[in-house]
């Protein structure tokens, strides 16, 4: 697309890599937030009661046909749209950083007589955290203030139903 503004949205799929530029970008909110547990046990440390927050990037853009023609507007609301509905990770890239696995949870839209040729509105983008992180690749907890056991130097034996049922009676576990 010719027209392009401060703040853009790419999603890939596959191999093809789509990205959407606003006509314009009014506001760029960046919502970075640590939550305190202020009821955490006595005796601990702060840092133990202080949670890291998913991040949250709200862009306020206007979209107009001017820039693309008849259409262009309806069908960059219909893009947002679909981004919305199937939950497809994005990532979203402003003048102050660049976030990656950003969901669009919300899109609000708005005609009014100034733009009666497009629309104005916010699209809100949240990061998405899984609810396990991936412990295999080495991964560190960073809500966490202690320290993160990552295996250990040793070989890895895999051991079959025989074995197992041997280590557990030689230890004096009973199976």
């Amino acid at each position: 697309m010719a027209a392009s503004s401060s703040a853009y949205v790419t999603c890939t799929a596959g191999r093809k890599t789509t990205a959407w530029h606003f006509t314009g970008v009014t506001a760029i909110e960046h919502h970075l937030t640590l939550n305190l547990n202020r009821e955490a046990s006595r005796g601990a440390d702060i840092v133990n009661g202080a949670r890291n927050q998913p991040d949250r990037v709200t862009l306020s853009v206007i979209e107009t046909d001017a820039a693309g023609g008849t259409g262009r507007s309806a069908r960059m609301l219909e893009a947002m749209k679909t981004l919305k509905k199937k939950r497809t990770l994005c990532r979203v890239v402003t003048s102050m950083g660049s976030y990656k696995r950003m969901l669009l949870t919300e899109i609000t839209a708005a005609q009014d007589e100034e733009n009666q040729c497009g629309w104005k509105g916010t699209l809100v983008f949240e990061e998405y955290v899984p609810a396990a992180e991936d412990t295999a690749s080495g991964k560190t907890n960073t809500n966490s203030s202690t320290r993160t056991n990552t295996g250990s130097a040793g070989t890895v034996t895999k051991l079959t139903g025989t074995a197992f049922q041997q280590l557990l009676q030689r230890s004096g576990i009973n199976h």
